[in-house]
């Protein structure tokens, strides 16, 4: 399980604190690990290389949401960058579409989860009002994927 962001960009951390949520309830257990990453594209690829199953969680631009929904998403929901020169800010998909090229083994099934942020911009360690309490919401929704498979306490 992988949660993206920035820690000091407000709700941007969103889902580094999901990550850690995940981690607390899976205290103990062997057959998951969880990993704080700062950075998408290439370096988020790098991260899933010789799994099996990949879970990712991130922050949302709100757009139609209320800020702090939590959603499950596709990969073709992710937009596309128009920046493949830079590891952050290239997408997932263009990411996957060049590590598969590469040949190098990827998860046979990544699922995406988003939480819409209201502030994504300011600087702060905190998230927002509505983003912090849908921390415990995407964890377990993360969590219940997990208990699909053998090997994670319920």
């Amino acid at each position: 399980m992988i949660g993206l962001g920035n820690p000091v960009r407000t709700d941007d951390g969103v889902g580094l604190a999901v990550a850690r949520a995940v981690r607390e309830r899976l205290e103990g257990t062997e057959d998951v690990d969880v990993i704080e990453l700062w950075a998408g594209g290439l370096r988020l690829t790098e991260a899933m290389t010789g799994y099996d199953r990949a879970v990712i969680v991130d922050a949302l631009t709100s757009g139609d949401l209320a800020p702090g929904t939590v959603r499950s998403l596709e990969l073709a929901d992710l937009k596309a960058t128009r920046n493949v020169t830079s590891t952050h800010d290239t997408s997932l998909p263009t990411a996957l579409e060049l590590w598969r090229l590469l040949g190098l083994p990827l998860p046979g099934e990544i699922s995406v989860w988003g939480v819409a942020g209201q502030d994504l911009e300011t600087l702060s360690e905190e998230l927002t009002e509505p983003v912090a309490a849908a921390v415990p919401v995407a964890a377990e929704a993360i969590l219940a994927e997990l208990r699909a498979f053998e090997g994670v306490p319920r």
